[in-house]
C-alpha cells in the first residue's frame, strides 16, 4: 500500500471513529455493522415484538456485550436462566431485578387496592435503579421484559414517563442503553405511538407464516443519529440469531 493509500484509508478510519466510538455493541456482530457499531450511548431503545418471534431471544444476545440488568416481570428469573442456559448463553455479566416475584408474592397480596400496588411497584423499580446507578460507574443494559406489563396495569401515563425520564437520565450520564420490550397487539395505538415518541430508537420484529414457513424480520425506523434503516432485516432463530445477510444486509 502506497501513501497516499495509507492516507486515504486513515482519513476513512478517523471519519468513522466518532460514530462508532459513541455506539454500544448488540451482540450480534451483523447488526452492528448495520448500525454503524450499534446502539447509541444514552439511548432509550423501543423494541416492539410480535410474541411469536420469539423477541426474548434477542434480548439475551444483548445481555452478552457488557454488564445487564434484566428487569424481570414475566416469569421467574430461574425460567429465564434456564432457558439462556439451554441455548449456552454466558451469564457471566447478567444480574437479574425480580419484579414478577417481587410484584406477585408480595405487593400484589398485600396491597390494599390497585393504586397501592401501583405505587409500590414504581418504588421498588425505583429504588432498584437507584442501586444501579449508584454501584455502576462503567457502560451497561438495562432490559425490561417486558415494559408491557407495566402499561398493562394502568399504572398513569405521567407516573410511566417520569420514570423512564429516570431511566434515560441515568444511561445518559454513564453512556448505557435501556430496552424496552413492548409486545405488539396488546396496547393501542395511541400508547405505541406516545412510547415510541419518548424512545430515541426503535427495533420493530414481526413474524409471518408463509406457506409451510416462518418469516422473521426486524426494521428500525428510528435510530438517533443516523437515517432509518430502510429494508427489514430478516433472520431466523436457531440456537441464536441468524441474520439474513444474503437479502438485506450488503
Amino acid at each position: 500500500m502506497n501513501e497516499e493509500q495509507t492516507d486515504s484509508v486513515r482519513s476513512k478510519a478517523e471519519k468513522q471513529e466518532p460514530i462508532s466510538a459513541n455506539r454500544l455493541p448488540t451482540g450480534m456482530d451483523i447488526l452492528d455493522r448495520t448500525l454503524n457499531g450499534g446502539i447509541p450511548k444514552g439511548s432509550l431503545v423501543y423494541f416492539g415484538a410480535d410474541p411469536k418471534s420469539q423477541p426474548e431471544i434477542f434480548l439475551f444476545e444483548f445481555t452478552t456485550p457488557r454488564k445487564t440488568y434484566y428487569f424481570s416481570t414475566n416469569r421467574d428469573p430461574a425460567h429465564i436462566m434456564k432457558h439462556m442456559s439451554e441455548l449456552n448463553f454466558s451469564m457471566d455479566n447478567l444480574e437479574f431485578v425480580d419484579i414478577h416475584d417481587e410484584y406477585y408474592n408480595n405487593i400484589y397480596i398485600s396491597s390494599q387496592d390497585a393504586a397501592e400496588a401501583d405505587r409500590r411497584v414504581i418504588e421498588f423499580i425505583d429504588s432498584q435503579l437507584d442501586d444501579i446507578y449508584a454501584n455502576t460507574n462503567q457502560s451497561f443494559t438495562i432490559i425490561f421484559d417486558n415494559f408491557s406489563f407495566l402499561i398493562d396495569l394502568g399504572i398513569d401515563i405521567t407516573i410511566l414517563k417520569r420514570l423512564l425520564d429516570k431511566i434515560y437520565d441515568m444511561v445518559s450520564d454513564r453512556d448505557s442503553t435501556c430496552i424496552l420490550l413492548i409486545l405488539k397487539g396488546v396496547h393501542t395505538e395511541r400508547i405505541e405511538n406516545l412510547f415510541e415518541s419518548y424512545c430515541d430508537t426503535i427495533f420493530n420484529i414481526d413474524s409471518d407464516l408463509k406457506g409451510d414457513k416462518i418469516s422473521n424480520k426486524l426494521s428500525i425506523p428510528k435510530i438517533r443519529g443516523m437515517p432509518p434503516v430502510n429494508e427489514y432485516i430478516r433472520f431466523k432463530i436457531m440456537d441464536r440469531i441468524n441474520i439474513d445477510t444474503s437479502r438485506d444486509i450488503a
